[in-house]
């Protein structure tokens, strides 16, 4: 793309629909806020469709919404670099101690967003859901993948119940065979990956409960959740599933493994022992 983002919109502003021409003011006068929303929120704050949205990406020769996002964020690197706290970035001349320093930081305040992010209520919800479910399936896409390895790793010394697939294609296979009341713990930062979606299809007509992990309340799977646990940093388009993220999602991950332990703690400490008894065997 030969011209920034911001002066194509401007150069092509008198071509827009009206809607468009909307998202363009919008997006020119919150530049900095765009680059952290979904194509949900954008087009609420504008109050324009979704399909409209996307065609104003697409308008701009651009292949869909996270690349405009990503152009957006490339034409603000200059300013970012101009007007971040001084400190506040890892720089090339920094010691290994300054680096240490700042990533604990973020890490910190990944942890304290995640805790004023995550409501109350949507953890008993979640919770109350895996217990009344015959199975729970942990599922996520990408870096998330890992995350719900994470989860089923932690909620299978409590129970049976838990269960996690990485491959796609056998996830499929795994929804499609859903009782009705079975549970999917399911991570996406974005809420609104092609995946996902296909997902959310299947666990509705098979009658399952989606308890789905997210940054985005109003993103499109999250319509569909019947628990939304909200956590996650702004992530700059560039960082393609931060660190940070991941650790605020963990952070989610224990935080509803403690709630539901706290319905049934003898089960979930007999299990614990049984578990713990037989690892004992493989350790020296």
């Amino acid at each position: 793309m030969g011209k920034d983002i911001i002066a194509l919109m401007i150069q092509e502003y008198e071509r827009f629909t009206r809607s468009e021409r909307k998202i363009a003011d919008y997006v020119l006068e919150h530049q900095e806020e765009t680059q952290y929303v979904s194509i949900t929120d954008l087009s609420a704050q504008c109050g324009v469709a979704v399909s409209t949205v996307s065609l104003f990406c697409r308008k701009l020769k651009l292949a869909g919404f996270n690349d405009f996002k990503l152009e957006l964020a490339r034409a603000a690197l200059p300013a970012r670099a101009a007007f971040s706290e001084p400190g506040s970035e890892i720089t090339e001349g920094d010691s290994a101690a300054a680096v240490m320093g700042k990533v604990l930081s973020a890490v910190q305040d990944a942890l304290n967003n995640a805790y004023h992010m995550l409501s109350e209520q949507e953890i008993i919800r979640a919770a109350d859901l895996l217990r009344r479910a015959g199975q729970v399936v942990c599922l996520g896409q990408g870096n998330h993948s890992v995350v719900a390895l994470a989860a089923w790793a932690q909620f299978s010394t409590t129970s049976p119940k838990f269960k996690t697939i990485q491959d796609s294609h056998m996830q499929t296979v795994v929804l499609s065979t859903l009782a009705e009341g079975d549970a999917v713990l399911y991570f996406s930062y974005s809420g609104a990956t092609h995946e996902l979606l296909e997902a959310v299809e299947v666990i509705r007509n098979r009658g399952g409960k989606l308890i789905l992990v997210t940054r985005y309340p109003n993103s499109p799977a999250s319509a569909y959740a019947d628990a939304v646990l909200l956590c996650g940093p702004n992530e700059q388009p560039f960082q393609f599933g931060s660190t940070s993220a991941l650790i605020a999602q963990l952070y989610v991950v224990e935080a509803l493994l403690s709630e539901f332990i706290r319905w049934d703690p003898e089960e979930a400490e007999q299990n614990r022992r049984s578990v713990g008894k037989a690892l004992t065997q493989k350790c020296v």
